[in-house]
């Protein structure tokens, strides 16, 4: 009878609501259950032999972002507290199981597939599950390891503060478990049965010496390693020698004892010794016994050679005859030392994006490392990376990464043309771009590795051996390179990233094309070039391209100036322009014009040295970017005698940013400020002993500023302080005159303060200034966030510090600090004095011209003893107080003789024919152009460049700036070490905007957060 009713739907299926698959079942039975996650810091203490519950680990996720939210960082941290002896076999359980998924004939594909295609209930199913296991086991380790490097970071700041006792720190996890080394039985491990957690597939393997392989492959091998140490009319030191031979030839086991080195036994592999007890047994222990690498260095190999792994992350066609030859150190891209391409596919490229991203979690103890112990910290991974591979190995390395970063996208995936919309290209080319970014972050984190000190490393010496082992070998190849061919590889690929980078920030079709991720690790990468390969240099020069290099450099300094987020970028790129301006071939190059297509809106009529000094104008006169100063004006100063034709822009530019740092407002506010001074006044000496023929305008510019030069050269603290004090009255009478005003005219404190630094950068006084804007389209000229151009009286964010000062309360002051020796500004130290070589008669044409007394009539006159009662106060929103002694160390010995001597010499030829009102007239530029000051000037002083010297502090500053952004590049993916605690630099959370911040604040309104 009820045989024929309609059979009816369950009731989530009625209503629509989808069922869980099996695996997310289980994954949500992980997070909740009490066999799942909540187990590993439970009581218990849950045995290794417990394979089902460890096998959760390796094979219940599908990808990193399973992981991540499935085991939170608190998951961990309760383990390490509670139950560590859980934890600790967690992590035996899974390097074991990686160690033995990579030797194993099944991994990553089946024996079978490699005669035939895997079938779809077979052989695919195998690979992928095996893949999966040891992509798992890199997921869940690196989530732990991040967590263990933070707590071992605490335990050594508690025990360097005397809160914890020596043996406490001696036991604490991460030296008990990651940095001990383990025993093993040499007779097992000579036996079949040996334990795979250390006998993993060796980096010395024979299989794949040259002398066994067969010749075809060795023939393939010859056409990749197309690089070498030094020129073939070069002969290699004895230094050099002696480095190779040590790469890839670690120092033997040493014969130690447990007591020695704190040796702790492994339960994977522990030996039994039966029949003896006391002293013997430990003799025979001792005997038999070998001391094999921490787990760390395991890890790390394991790695490493999961990297060249023939069906995981290069293809199976670089696999061996032998079925276990599967290990294959190629190089992934065609490019340096190569000259094949091994080919790649998109999921061999997110293996190698997962294998890169565990290699930087190994690396990254650094980010849990003060900044003041990070050169006395030793980072055990990164010395094996730098220091302990085979020669061979750290070439397949090196050269990997470079040509993966550098390769275009459209080569690498057969794509020509254009690509004007790459937001639309495959799956395929965006895993690539993840890969690019991680390849470039292991790169630089190795090159960024020293063990020697910061002044070893001087530009045009970087490849001085000293002692050879200490080498890092990654620098010391990067500094060997030197085919043409190489150079051209690694120079169009760095300024197409850079072209490509500039036609999405400046194209006509703004979001047609994604932001480039990487743009940040291609200028530093750019820079070791520069800094470390000679060759590489001079070929960057000879090729013409510099030019296309420093507008690139300048639009992107232009396009971030305005972004907090984006002034480390700008810092690096200061330094950077500095580099390449200790090169006279660079200055001279900057003579023509420009070939790129520079944006509207920062385009500069002139040569490119116009549209240098022109940016650098844009870019001083940007609040907070002060600790660029020092950089920018060095660069000035390095190309100034080998500029000809500076334009009326560009010319007037640089007289305003003279007034700007000579202003007394600005002097006085630190102690950084007058070397700012002494380099622009360099500037002008150079173009006056140099080029004074070749560049009217600026000639003209300064005879027109005369007074500003005059007041400097009888500058004293007390006339400093008269003139802050006269620009305060000013300020005041403004601002009581705009309280008077009609009310549609008053203005704003904040547009008074604006206005007081606008005028103080164009050396003019505020009522003037006040005059100059009281019309409408002047005030909103001005007031336009766009275009306004503002010099703040003194630094109010970052002050300019000398190197290694400990003055700031910033942790970070000593990294912070602008990393140039060449000037020392210090009360004790005065610059050298000028004037030795004048004569009588232009001692006495400088007496004539001494500086006016311009206070205003009506003013009332301050005493000094007020003045000096000011100064005990501070001066500048960083309270910095002058003294006249540190004012007479420096003014005496600013080189201000030659342009006063000048000032002397033309400007009453110039009097007699013009006013220095408006643009000179044709007889003033001729008589410009044919003056000539060779009797009168001192002796021309020899052009020596201030190249960027590595300090101490400017070695932190640039670690800080890669790991903080490899840090902020985790944020993106799964948040690697998102939730720890960072000590390397400083962690701010960005406020919340828009809806979301609305949906925020209503949550804790209600009380759900």
């Amino acid at each position: 009878m009820f045989r024929n009713l309609p059979t009816f739907k369950s009731l989530p299926q009625a209503i629509g609501l989808p069922f869980l698959s099996t695996q997310e079942d289980a994954q949500l039975k992980f997070k909740s259950s009490q066999n799942g996650i909540k187990r590993l810091y439970s009581e218990d203490i849950i045995p290794i032999s417990d394979v089902t519950y460890w096998s959760q680990y390796y094979s219940l996720f599908n990808s990193s972002a399973d992981v991540y939210s499935l085991i939170s960082v608190q998951d961990v941290r309760q383990a390490l507290d509670k139950q560590p002896q859980n934890l600790a076999n967690l992590i035996l359980t899974l390097s074991h199981h990686l160690f033995t998924l990579l030797p194993s004939t099944d991994f990553p594909h089946h024996a079978n597939s490699l005669s035939s295609p895997p079938t779809r209930n077979t052989s695919l199913t195998s690979q992928q599950d095996l893949s999966k296991e040891a992509l798992n086991c890199l997921r869940v380790l690196g989530r732990i390891l991040v967590v263990i490097y933070e707590k071992e970071s605490d335990l050594k700041e508690q025990f360097n503060h005397g809160i914890i006792a020596q043996q406490d720190y001696d036991e604490s996890f991460a030296k008990k478990w990651l940095w001990s080394k383990s025993i093993i039985d040499i007779n097992n491990r000579s036996s079949d049965n040996h334990n795979p957690l250390y006998d993993r597939p060796s980096l010395q393997d024979p299989s794949r010496d040259p002398q066994s392989q067969p010749r075809q492959q060795q023939r393939e091998e010859n056409d990749q390693f197309k690089i070498e140490d030094s020129d073939s009319d070069e002969e290699e030191d004895e230094g050099v020698r002696a480095f190779q031979a040590t790469i890839g030839n670690p120092a033997p086991p040493q014969s130690i004892t447990k007591k020695e080195e704190n040796i702790k036994d492994d339960p994977l592999s522990k030996s039994d010794t039966e029949g003896l007890d006391g002293e013997a047994q430990e003799n025979a222990e001792e005997a038999k016994e070998e001391y094999m690498p921490c787990l760390i260095e395991r890890l790390f190999s394991c790695t490493i050679d999961l990297l060249f792994c023939a069906g995981f992350t290069v293809p199976d066609s670089v696999r061996g005859p032998n079925i276990t030859e599967k290990i294959n150190y190629v190089i992934w891209e065609k490019g340096v030392g190569s000259t094949v391409n091994v080919g790649s596919t998109a999921e061999l490229d997110k293996n190698k994006t997962e294998v890169l991203r565990f290699l930087l979690i190994l690396l990254s103890t650094t980010i849990y490392t003060p900044p003041h112990a990070l050169t006395t910290t030793p980072n055990l991974p990164l010395q094996i990376l730098t220091h302990s591979l085979e020669r061979r190995l750290v070439l397949s390395l090196l050269c990997s990464f470079i040509n993966t970063s550098l390769t275009p996208l459209k080569a690498s995936f057969g794509i020509s043309g254009q690509i004007p919309y790459n937001h639309l290209i495959s799956k395929a080319a965006e895993e690539r771009r993840v890969l690019v970014r991680a390849s470039l972050m292991v790169l630089l984190v190795a090159l960024d590795h020293r063990e020697d000190g910061p002044e070893q490393n001087v530009i045009g010496n970087s490849a001085t051996m000293g002692e050879s082992k200490e080498e890092n070998a990654f620098r010391y190849f990067i500094s060997k390179l030197h085919r043409k061919e190489d150079f051209s590889f690694l120079l169009d690929g760095i300024i197409g990233i850079l072209q490509e980078h500039n036609a999405v920030t400046n194209g006509y079709l703004p979001g047609s094309k994604k932001p480039i991720p990487y743009i940040l690790e291609t200028y530093i990468l750019l820079w070791r070039l520069v800094d470390l390969n000679k060759r590489f240099r001079q070929y960057l020069l000879d090729s013409g391209k510099a030019l296309d290099v420093v507008c690139y450099i300048l639009v992107t300094c232009l396009d971030l100036k305005d972004d907090p987020a984006q002034h480390g970028l700008l810092r690096l790129l200061s330094y950077l322009l500095q580099t390449l301006s200790a090169d006279k071939a660079f200055a001279v190059s900057l003579n023509q014009t420009i070939r790129m297509a520079i944006p509207s809106k920062w385009a500069v009529t002139g040569t490119a040295a116009d549209f240098m000094i022109v940016s650098i104008y844009s870019i001083a006169t940007t609040p907070g970017l002060n600790p660029l100063f020092p950089a920018l004006t060095i660069s000035i100063s390095n190309i100034a005698p080998y500029l000809n034709n500076i334009g009326v822009q560009a010319s007037t530019r640089l007289l305003q940013l003279f007034k700007a740092f000579s202003a007394p407002n600005f002097l006085l506010a630190d102690e950084g400020h007058p070397r700012l001074v002494y380099y622009l006044l360099e500037t002008f000496n150079s173009i006056l002993y140099f080029q004074l023929n070749e560049n009217p305008h600026l000639v003209y510019a300064i005879l027109r500023s005369h007074k500003e030069f005059q007041t400097l050269a009888t500058f004293t603290l007390v006339s400093g302080l008269r003139d802050i004090q006269r620009r305060k009255a000013l300020r005041a009478a403004a601002a009581e005159k705009n309280a008077n005003a009609k009310p549609g005219l008053q203005r704003s404190p904040s547009e008074l303060d604006m206005l007081a630094e606008k005028a103080a950068l164009l050396g003019r006084d505020l009522d003037n200034e006040d005059n100059e804007i009281s019309s409408p389209s002047s005030q909103r000229r001005v007031l336009s966030p766009t275009i306004q151009e503002t010099i703040e009286e003194a630094p109010s964010t970052q002050p300019l510090t000398t190197p290694g000062s400990e003055n700031s309360s910033d942790p970070l002051a000593a990294s912070q600090s602008t990393p140039d020796n060449n000037i020392a500004s210090s009360p004790s130290v005065a610059y050298p004095p000028s004037q030795n070589g004048l004569s009588e008669k232009q001692r006495g044409k400088l007496r004539a011209m001494d500086v006016e007394d311009d206070t205003e009539v009506g003013q009332p006159e301050i005493p000094d003893e007020e003045l000096m009662r000011v100064a005990q106060a501070g001066v500048g929103p960083n309270g910095y107080v002058p003294t006249q002694e540190w004012v007479s160390s420096w003014q005496k010995g600013l080189p201000l003789d030659p342009v006063l001597v000048a000032i002397s010499e033309i400007l009453p030829k110039i009097q007699e024919n013009q006013q220095l009102t408006g643009a000179p007239s044709s007889k003033v530029f001729n008589i410009l152009r044919g003056v000539s000051l060779s009797e009168v000037l001192p002796p021309a002083p020899p052009i020596v460049p201030r190249r960027f010297q590595w300090s101490s502090a400017s070695c932190v500053w640039l670690t800080s700036l890669l790991w903080g952004n490899i840090y902020v590049a985790g944020l993106t993916t799964d948040g690697v070490w998102r939730d720890t605690t960072v000590k390397l630099f400083g962690v701010k959370q960005a406020p919340v905007k828009g809806r979301s911040a609305q949906v925020g604040r209503f949550l804790k309104t209600i009380g759900v957060v």
